[in-house]
This record gives structure tokens, sequence and C-alpha cells, in this order.
């Protein structure tokens, strides 16, 4: 049995996991950039699984920011500053007494994609997740591609138009759903973006808003053309997108058909499947337990 944890900005969800990557109980904790709140609130889950009889192997852990695997070691924690710069295994395998995994959140995303899901026979693939920001995570050659510095993968700071505002250009802002459409609305319409979802955009677009329409073409654009840089740049079997947003039925075609517009007058070669992540909310947990069992064996050998 494996205590897994998907640490959000706002909440932490954790779920009991055996070795065959099913889940058996879960539940959500909120989370506070503090670590010694952190620290405790996981202890708190931990005892609890424990004291209703479960042995717990190990915590894997799907984390913000750029993770050092080898070391267990927190370079950056996105929202979570208190975690920057901060070794995260060795701290708490000496507070709680339990083995410690952890890994880049959409790092965990495409394990869980290649251990279960939908890139089980594939060696050469990227996942892309489309939320808050947008992230994602490369396979080559049937193995993670971490990059330099652990940051391989970072596809939300690709510049995807030439807005002279380079924050505004980037994948994360033009082409995520609080950026690319709940901001990029409100903008326009000069109102409070959170006051706005994702599902009313799309709402007052069937409605006749031509202005939610632009939005929402924009939004796809941006996304298309990223998929296309990454396409011809990594040339991978399959492209795997996760994120609340992919849910809706037409999400995938739309994209395929702006991908195929873009490369028709300058690309001969044949683009990627784009596909669905199989697995939504639980994907950072699941992979999380598969990256822990693939970096205990590491560690033994």
């Amino acid at each position: 049995m494996y205590l897994s944890f998907d640490v959000g900005g706002t909440n932490t969800k954790y779920s009991l996991i055996n070795k065959n990557g099913e889940i058996l109980k879960s539940g959500s904790i909120v989370t506070q950039d503090n670590r010694d709140i952190i620290f405790g609130r996981i202890k708190e889950v931990v005892k609890k699984f424990q004291n209703e009889g479960n042995k717990i192997e190990g915590l894997a852990f799907s984390m913000p920011g750029v993770i050092d695997v080898k070391r267990g070691h927190m370079i950056t924690g996105g929202a979570l500053y208190d975690l920057y710069d901060f070794p995260f295994k060795s701290e708490l395998e000496k507070y709680i007494g339990i083995p410690v995994e952890l890994e880049n959140d959409v790092n965990c995303v495409a394990l869980a994609e290649k251990w279960l899901g939908n890139a089980k026979d594939l060696n050469n693939f990227l996942c892309l997740t489309v939320g808050t920001g947008v992230g994602g995570a490369i396979f080559v050659n049937g193995e993670m591609l971490r990059g330099a510095n652990f940051a391989a993968g970072e596809f939300g700071f690709m510049i995807t138009d030439r807005r002279e505002d380079y924050e505004e250009a980037s994948l994360s802002m033009s082409g995520s759903v609080r950026g690319g459409l709940l901001k990029a609305y409100a903008k326009r319409k000069n109102i409070n973006w959170e006051c706005l979802t994702g599902e009313e955009i799309f709402e007052l677009s069937h409605n006749g808003d031509e202005i939610a329409t632009k939005v929402i073409d924009e939004f796809y654009t941006s996304l298309a053309y990223s998929i296309y840089n990454l396409a011809v740049s990594l040339n991978p079997e399959k492209i795997l997108i996760g994120g609340e947003i992919t849910k809706r039925s037409d999400f995938i075609e739309i994209l395929e058909k702006k991908v195929e517009i873009i490369k028709k007058d300058v690309c001969p070669l044949e683009m990627p499947k784009l596909e669905r992540c199989k697995f939504l909310n639980d994907s950072g947990k699941i992979g999380a337990v598969y990256h822990f069992i693939l970096m205990q064996k590491e560690r033994k050998n």
C-alpha cells in the first residue's frame, strides 16, 4: 500500500493506492504555504490510515515546480514559496519515518499514462495539461526527459505569438483557461475575470457573444501553435492532453483541425495523434506511485 498526495496551491488530494495502481480510499486537505503545516497535515493523514490497519510502504508525491528527483529536492514549488530550495524527501522521511519520493505534477500525469493509461505501449509521447496554467512532460525512447536542470517540459513558458507583452504571449497565459479564456474575455469587456468560469465563456459564445467566440478561437489557436511546434521538434507518437476543459466533446477535434491548418502549407510531416489523458483528477496520484516504485528500484540497484 502507498499513500499518494497530489499537492496543489489550494488543496492537497490524497489516496491509498495499491501496487497495481488501484485507488482504495481518497480525501483532501487544505494546502497552506508553510512547510511545517504541510508536514503536520501529511502526518495526520498517515496516522489515520495506519490506525485503520493499513501498512504504508511509502509516501508518493505529485508536486508543483521543478524537482530534483534523484535527491528528492524541491528546486521551485509553484505557488508554495516556502518549499523553494527545500530537501523535501530527506526532511519528511526524518519527520515521519516512511520512504518518500516526489516528482513534478505533470511528469506524474505522463507516468500514469505510461503505466496504466493511453501511453502504455508508446516510447515517444508528450503530455500537455491545460488549466490555470499549461504544463508539460516529455517521454523519449521510453524514458522521461528531464533536462540539464530537471526543467524539461515547461511548455507554459513558450511564446505563442508576437504580442508586445511577453507574459500575455506565453502559452500559460494565452493557452490556459485562466489567461486564454477568463482574463482575455474580461479584459475586452472591462470586467473582473474572477467572476467568470470557462463554461460561461463557452455558453456566451453559444448564445451569440462575438467577443466570447473570438476569445475561444484565439485560445485554441495558441494551443494549436504550441502543439504544432512540439510535434515538429520532438516527433512524438502521440500528444496526450489533460485538464477539465478536455472533457468538452469537441475539444480534441477543434485542436486537430487547427493544427492541420497550420501545418498544411508548411510541413509535410504527419502530425501525432491528439488524445485525452485517460486519468483526470487522479492522474497525479497514480503517476506519483509509479514514480515511487521506479525510484525505489533504482535506489536499490
